[in-house]
């Protein structure tokens, strides 16, 4: 069974339409990455995977159900830009957050989940700073804080938008790690990403500029053809040894 099914989903904010009858099927076990311009749809095919934003037509499916049934089933990192930094909560609190999705009405989390929590800090190496206020972090300790949560939520599919923007590179190579760790435990793993230097950390690519321009492995996708038609001829590639290099 596909983790992801996307059939014809089409996305407008007012008359402007941002996704265009984008199909598209994925399967467990998968280290995706999302790339394409500013403006593509990158982050809006993110939240209309999870339901998040209504589609002008088509059908978004996971494991076969519909997306609101599954939601529980989904971690979502947003981009850190949509977070309030200001708001007054722990460390801590903010990784419990992550089991919610398996708490029904008015139950409290227990021991188990606290233990859930504490371990997900302890793979993103931010046990230390626990009782820190979140908005005293850097961003990239912030942006271990929120995958931290995700893996709190032992979900099936990691969604995360933008996670290496203002981290430094020993986070970003933390983050790498434990997606990999994710996609081999057969996770389904997708991430929007804008450096293309990084295309060959994931082992399947979309490549987006309002609608779908290709979809398969690096070999496949990380091509001069596709990659000027999603940019729309604002790249300079230059090829060295057996890799293209890209130059805005």
């Amino acid at each position: 069974m596909h983790a992801i099914e996307i059939e014809n989903l089409s996305v407008s904010y007012g008359t402007h339409r941002v996704l265009r009858n984008v199909t598209l099927k994925i399967e467990p076990g998968q280290m995706v990455g999302v790339f394409g311009p500013n403006g593509a749809g990158k982050s809006t095919l993110l939240k209309a995977i999870l339901g998040l934003l209504p589609g002008d037509g088509g059908r978004v499916r996971l494991f076969g159900e519909d997306v609101h049934a599954m939601r529980r089933r989904v971690a979502y990192v947003p981009q850190r830009e949509s977070v309030d930094w200001d708001f007054p909560v722990l460390v801590e609190d903010v990784v419990l957050m992550g089991r919610y999705a398996h708490l029904g009405w008015l139950r409290r989390p227990a021991h188990a989940d606290r233990e859930r929590a504490a371990h997900a800090l302890q793979q993103v190496e931010m046990t230390p700073l626990a009782k820190r206020q979140i908005g005293q972090l850097s961003g990239g300790q912030q942006q271990r804080v929120f995958l931290a949560r995700a893996l709190a939520q032992e979900a099936d599919i990691y969604m995360l938008d933008e996670p290496f923007i203002g981290v430094d590179a020993a986070t970003e190579q933390k983050i790498f790690e434990i997606l990999r760790e994710l996609r081999n435990l057969g996770k389904l793993v997708l991430v929007v990403n804008h450096d293309l230097s990084t295309a060959r950390q994931f082992n399947r690519l979309i490549l987006l500029n309002g609608q779908l321009v290709a979809y398969g492995t690096a070999d496949e996708v990380f091509k001069p053809e596709l990659l000027q038609r999603a940019y729309s001829g604002r790249l300079t590639l230059l090829e060295e040894a057996d890799r293209w290099i890209v130059v805005r």
